[in-house]
């Protein structure tokens, strides 16, 4: 009987969230890397209300994005399916006939909104998969200018979700907001900057990897501590608008039954844009601090944390494992680090789906149900997860279990296999050593890309 204790209570508590649907916000940082908040172990990231977030709910270490540009990782939040599956790329087709996550929400009574970077297809009407509002300050190809010189490039996203907010609690309603802070160009203004405040930087206290991207800003004429200081300003700019929305959630009585969920698309970018590391700009840009663009384009510095390598562009884990934060009062336990649940961003719509009490058919879907973690327990992966660019020559990886292997469809390319539980870091290549273990992968790797289109369309937006 008391083994059984614990199974009657998830399903008592399963029976009252369907009976009393949430409200869902989900806020999706850009480029921000796995140790960029505070609460993920930065020395000098200024993020109180992101930090408090957490505190108040539970703090996931192994959640993965679906993809390493911009689209990929949104594809996989909103359709639930990995991005290498669509033979024409979203950012300029959108999804086709594939169903979305705001689609199936708004059939069963949701309110839905959408504020901020889009990048998921050309069309921003209302109805667009389902949602309701679309507010955005940008073109459809995710191109950004700031709005807000006091509170931050992001202020009016924020500013456009909290009066749907306003206007819908009766609820139940979802709505993403989706910043353009930290990918490209940052360029904090001089408040932004003054609102950090200064920084005195020790480099000892971050990895040789973030050490060598110090070296390569100095070594192109930059000062690592006034780039990180820039990099951080944006990032808290970030975090102050987030303390709004929360407090706004508060003052309108909605804290109890409003899950909140913080993540980011994939890891932090180079040091570069995409004109290379060493290019030349072709012009000056004076900035209020004045920085021109060469010092904008050095503010490029992300952290993938104390254990990962690799950033955007990489399938390494400090590419694809990014931060995940989730607050729901009395349903998401507080001050709990799950550092054992392995979860995709694929797992989005299955999830919620689960939660909600929408029925889907789960093998129309790559990702599957974790609800379970985020309501205290921990989720043990039946899938396997898969990365590939929309590309047909480009190398696969999967993840499964605790062993990932990358491979490579050049002749003679290098494939690694890393035991993630005793090497987050990916450093020591056991392809040689796990024989078994490779050949497992490797078939099941052929399977999974042989399914996948063999050409693709990208339209005007090559990736981001």
């Amino acid at each position: 009987m008391k083994n059984l204790l614990p199974v009657f209570c998830l399903f008592a508590l399963c029976v009252s969230l369907r009976a009393t649907p949430p409200n869902i916000i989900f806020i999706l940082a850009d480029d921000l890397g796995w140790g960029d908040l505070h609460c993920y172990g930065h020395p000098y990231a200024k993020t109180p209300n992101l930090d408090k977030l957490a505190a108040e709910g539970t703090r996931f270490t192994k959640f993965h994005a679906t993809g390493v540009t911009c689209c990929p990782a949104r594809t996989g939040l909103m359709t639930g399916k990995f991005p290498a599956t669509f033979q024409k790329y979203p950012a300029s087709y959108g999804f086709g006939s594939r169903v979305t996550v705001t689609e199936l929400l708004k059939k069963n009574g949701y309110a839905t909104g959408h504020f901020g970077k889009w990048h998921i297809g050309t069309v921003l009407e209302p109805g667009t998969y389902g949602i309701d509002v679309i507010g955005s300050d940008q073109g459809a190809t995710g191109k950004h200018r700031q709005l807000d010189d006091k509170r931050g490039r992001d202020a009016p996203m924020y500013d456009q979700a909290i009066s749907f907010i306003e206007k819908h609690t009766e609820g139940p309603f979802y709505i993403n907001i989706w910043d353009h802070i930290s990918h490209h160009p940052i360029h904090p203004t001089q408040a932004v900057l003054d609102a950090f405040g200064p920084l005195e930087m020790d480099e000892s206290k971050f990895t040789p990897a973030m050490q060598e991207k110090f070296e390569t800003c100095k070594k192109l004429g930059g000062d690592p501590t006034a780039h990180l200081r820039a990099f951080l300003a944006d990032v808290k700019s970030m975090d102050d608008e987030v303390g709004r929305l929360l407090q706004k959630l508060d003052e309108l009585g909605l804290r109890e039954n409003t899950l909140v969920v913080f993540s980011s698309d994939q890891g932090a970018a180079p040091l570069r844009d995409t004109e290379g590391a060493d290019a030349k700009p072709k012009k000056k840009l004076k900035g209020p601090a004045g920085s021109d663009i060469d010092a904008i384009r050095l503010n490029a510095m992300g952290y993938a944390g104390p254990n990962f390598r690799g950033g955007k562009h990489t399938d390494l884990e400090g590419g694809v494992c990014v931060p995940f934060i989730a607050r729901w009062p009395a349903k998401v336990p507080v001050g709990r680090v799950d550092e054992q649940s392995v979860i995709s961003g694929a797992d989005w719509l299955p999830s919620l789906c689960a939660l909600v009490g929408i029925s889907i058919n789960a093998a129309d879907f790559d990702g599957e149900d974790s609800s379970k973690a985020l309501l205290g327990g921990v989720h043990v992966r039946s899938k396997p997860l898969f990365w590939k660019t929309n590309s047909e020559r480009s190398d696969p990886t999967i993840l499964a279990d605790n062993w990932k292997l990358h491979s490579s469809n050049r002749r003679n390319g290098e494939v690694t296999l890393y035991d993630l539980a005793t090497d987050p870091g990916e450093k020591t290549n056991l392809a040689d050593k796990q024989p078994e273990v490779l050949k497992r992968l490797k078939d099941q790797l052929a399977a999974w890309t042989a399914a996948l289109p063999k050409t693709y369309e990208h339209g005007d937006d090559k990736g981001d």
